[in-house]
Formats: structure tokens, C-alpha cells, sequence
């Protein structure tokens, strides 16, 4: 009874003091003490990626010019600190011929291809912020493959020389004003474009006319009688352009000398003419419209006024010196 009785009383000494729980054999209910608990840790938060934003804002008048589009994103790249202005220096000079085809090299071939210029904008944005598990050079190369898809550094390929006829100098000229209003070419590259545009187009104005094309098909001359005090025939099929044009041997009379594409080239024909026959010196010169079937619009050069017989005389000694010739009215 004795040793019952000690038991109780032991037990109850534990119930009554926290400083015997380490003796009492692990009572469970009895929290610890509050400090003896870590600290719970905070929740991490992972700050939303920033990737640089490019404005991207095409206007109208170049709304249907991929080659200048391209510039225009250049430009906005450098804005949003994707480019280095050196690079863009590079890249742009390498194809300005594109902006600026009569006063600058061709520029790369193919560049007048429609660009996805957003989806390019946002790529290269994201490629300039470091990502987890893609290695730097991974991601440098993906974006030297989208800025020479955009405007190569190098090119291997350029575009044939721009035309020089007249509907493509006129289109130059608009073209580079609305380059100059853009921004995309400076005030002394715009002065250069128009100043090689100008010198083409003085150079075109004063080129010697084309030959007229050659008959699609010839036909005999037919034999005509001469009327009394008529002219000799001194003309032959093929002496002219088109073929002989019948006259009145009554009538005032000269020689068809060539036929012109413009009568803006007289002027220089009767020059180089005069120059070369100086019989024709004391004639007078008129360039008159006529109509070719198969052939279209031509200008005949006529000298004259002269009488039939001194007409057929110069004009056989012209063509003996190998020009052509036909006696036509004046």
C-alpha cells in the first residue's frame, strides 16, 4: 500500500509542475514553450518580367513600301534600346539604296518583301531579356538572324540598278520627298537623290530618239507612173521608215530625211544633219506628223522647199553618201 500510495503522489507532483514534465515519460497535451516553434518562412513573389516595349506606328504613305518599313522599324528599335545606333549606322548604310536608288548603291536584294515588322519588334524584345536555361549566345544568334532578315549588315545578293525611264524618275522624285518628311533620309542625302534624278532626267531629255522599229512585214513598191513634168522616182521601199509616202510632183517639194519619235528631237537632228551634209545648210527643216500602220506615230524630217529636179538630184547624192532620202511634199 505503501508503494501505491508513493506512485499517486509522484504523479500527481508532475500534473502539478511543468518543471517535472521531462520526468513524467512524455505526457502528451502540455504545449512547448512559444519561442521554441521557427519562424514561418515569407511567400516569394517573383517580379513579372519587363520586357523593352517598341512603338510601332506605320503611316500611310509608306503603308504599301516594305523597303522603307523596314528603315522605319530600324529606327524604332534603336528608340527602344534594342539597336545600338552603331549597328543601325551599319545595317542602314550597308542598304540605303533602297530609300535612295539614284544617288546610293543597290541595296540587298529581296528587301521589298512585306516584314512582319510586330512579330520582329516583340521577338527581339524578348530575346534582350536573359532567360532561364537559354544560353546568351543561343539567343544573340536568333537575333543577328532577325536583324539581317530585317536589314542585312552584309549582303550577299543586291538589287539591279534602279530604271531611268521616265515614269520611274518621276516616281523617285515623289518617293524621296516623302522619305525626307518621314525622317528616314537626312536633308543632304535627300539633296543628293534629287540632284541624280534631275541629271538623269536632263540626260534622257537630250539622248538622240530610238530608231523606230523595223516594218513587220514588206511589201513590194508598187511601180507609179510618172505625169508629165512629174519627178523622176529617186526613192526605193525601205529608204525610210515605214515606206514612201505618195506626193504631188505639182506641188512643193522637199526630202525625207529620217523620222523622229519626238518632234522635241528636230532641233538636234537638223544639226547633226546640217553638220554632216553641209548641201542641206540653206533648207528649211519641219518635223510632220504621220501615222504608220503597224508601226504607230512617227515625225518624218522634211528639207526643202525645193523644185523636182533639184530634189531628185540631192537627193540621189544623198544616199549615194549613204542617207536615206524620199522625195515628199514640203
Amino acid at each position: 500500500m505503501a508503494r501505491r500510495a508513493l506512485h499517486i503522489a509522484s504523479v500527481a507532483a508532475c500534473l502539478a509542475t511543468l518543471s517535472g514534465m521531462a520526468g513524467c515519460g512524455g505526457i502528451v497535451g502540455v504545449p512547448p514553450p512559444a519561442e521554441s516553434w521557427p519562424s514561418p518562412q515569407p511567400e516569394v513573389v517573383p517580379e513579372p518580367v519587363r520586357y523593352p516595349e517598341v512603338r510601332l506606328n506605320v503611316p500611310t504613305v509608306i503603308a504599301s513600301d516594305p523597303e522603307a518599313q523596314r528603315f522605319l522599324l530600324l529606327r524604332q528599335l534603336v528608340e527602344a534600346g534594342l539597336v545600338t545606333p552603331d549597328e543601325a549606322s551599319i545595317r542602314r548604310n550597308a542598304n540605303i539604296g533602297a530609300l535612295l536608288p539614284y544617288s546610293a548603291p543597290p541595296p540587298a536584294s529581296g528587301l521589298g518583301r512585306p516584314v512582319a515588322l510586330r512579330d520582329i519588334a516583340d521577338r527581339l524584345s524578348r530575346l534582350s531579356v536573359p532567360t532561364a536555361g537559354v544560353p546568351a549566345s543561343v539567343r544573340q544568334a536568333e537575333r543577328d538572324f532577325l536583324m539581317d532578315g530585317l536589314l542585312p549588315a552584309e549582303p550577299s545578293l543586291r538589287t539591279p540598278p534602279a530604271r531611268k525611264d521616265s515614269p520611274a524618275l518621276a516616281t523617285g522624285r515623289r518617293r524621296a520627298e516623302d522619305m525626307a518628311r518621314l525622317g528616314l533620309v537626312e536633308h543632304d542625302e535627300f539633296q543628293r537623290e534629287m540632284a541624280a534624278i534631275i541629271a538623269a532626267e536632263r540626260d534622257l531629255a537630250n539622248a538622240p530618239p530610238p530608231p523606230p522599229p523595223p516594218p513587220k512585214k514588206k511589201r513590194p513598191a508598187p511601180k507609179k507612173t510618172v505625169p508629165d513634168g512629174g519627178v523622176p522616182g529617186a526613192t526605193r521601199e525601205g529608204d525610210t521608215p515605214g515606206g514612201i509616202v505618195p506626193f504631188n510632183p505639182k506641188a512643193t517639194l522637199g526630202l525625207h530625211l529620217l523620222s523622229m519619235a519626238s518632234p522635241n528631237m528636230t532641233d538636234k537632228a537638223v544639226d547633226a544633219l546640217k553638220k554632216e551634209y553641209p548641201e542641206l545648210s540653206a533648207l528649211e527643216f519641219k518635223a510632220v506628223k504621220t501615222d504608220i500602220p503597224d508601226l504607230g506615230t512617227t515625225y518624218r524630217l522634211i528639207a526643202g522647199p525645193m523644185s523636182g529636179a533639184d530634189a531628185d538630184t540631192l537627193c540621189r547624192a544623198l544616199r549615194g553618201k549613204g542617207q536615206s532620202c524620199a522625195i515628199a511634199n514640203f
